[in-house]
């Protein structure tokens, strides 16, 4: 086990000596520890702003106030893109890499001795990364507004609720790729495949116009895209057709069944 695995368990052998306390207590005694490891790995902090923020700048600089067919600025295009982009990174990448290294080290086996509930320990994990999330998408935004100025749009209660629901979808599918049955870096390498295929087949870091017309129908399923495209269209005032909107359904379902899959799997770790 690494010290850090070590100082948590102590920690939370301290806290839970008395009892175990009510449940917001235990939740917000552990989201702050969970926290704090995440804080502790500056290098994954840093790659998880950087990565957005070097597309920024060699794709988004150079054409920020070019105008399009659409009448929107190629950054209003862009920037929806690039919040989903820092939430897709921690969420397909960090998370399940943690998990994994979680059920590899048995600090999993180790938490379900003590008088917790595993609910607790799995809601700390999540609200401590989409804390980060937040945090680095706050940092997007305000680049963004301070260079290129945001719309109206971004306060929007349907872009707002369209945002939390791609987070909600990110964060099931980053808990089914870190339970799965197989070793953490196997999980490395299929989350890192999965970010990356999405990522570049969503359009976000270059048009998809380019490949075959078989591969372009391919891609209009691709999740991360039916995000993005509604996304941006919501936010630039651009119409989003009903088939944008129609495709953008198959996400809850498949939220679902990714949800019940990794509890499954994470109740064998």
């Amino acid at each position: 086990m690494s010290a850090h695995s070590t100082a948590r368990a102590r920690t939370v052998d301290d806290r839970v000596a008395d009892g175990p306390g009510p449940l917001p207590t235990m939740l917000a005694v552990w989201f702050r520890q969970e926290l704090t490891l995440l804080l502790r790995e500056p290098v994954a902090v840093f790659f998880s702003l950087a990565f957005p923020l070097v597309i920024y700048v060699f794709i988004g600089i150079p054409y920020a106030d070019e105008v399009l067919p659409s009448g929107a600025r190629f950054i209003d295009v862009m920037f929806p893109a690039l919040v989903g982009t820092v939430a897709a990174n921690l969420l397909l990448m960090g998370l399940p890499i943690y998990l994994a290294e979680l059920r590899t080290r048995a600090v999993v086996r180790r938490y379900r001795v003590l008088p917790l509930p595993g609910s607790v320990f799995a809601s700390a994990t999540l609200l401590s990364m989409l804390a980060l999330v937040a945090c680095a998408c706050g940092v997007i935004a305000a680049v963004i507004a301070v260079q290129h100025g945001l719309r109206a749009e971004a306060l929007s209660p349907l872009f707002l609720v369209l945002n939390v629901g791609m987070i909600a979808w990110l964060s099931s599918l980053g808990f089914l790729l870190g339970t799965l049955p197989v070793g953490s870096r196997t999980i490395q390498a299929l989350s890192a495949v999965v970010f990356f295929v999405m990522f570049f087949g969503s359009g976000a870091a270059a048009p998809v116009d380019g490949l075959p017309q078989v591969l372009q129908d391919v891609l209009e399923w691709n999740p991360l895209k039916q995000w993005f495209d509604v996304l941006t269209g919501v936010y630039t005032g651009t119409e989003v057709t009903g088939g944008q909107w129609a495709r953008l359904l198959v996400s809850p379902p498949l939220a679902v069944i990714a949800v019940a899959l990794g509890l499954r799997f994470w109740k064998r770790a």
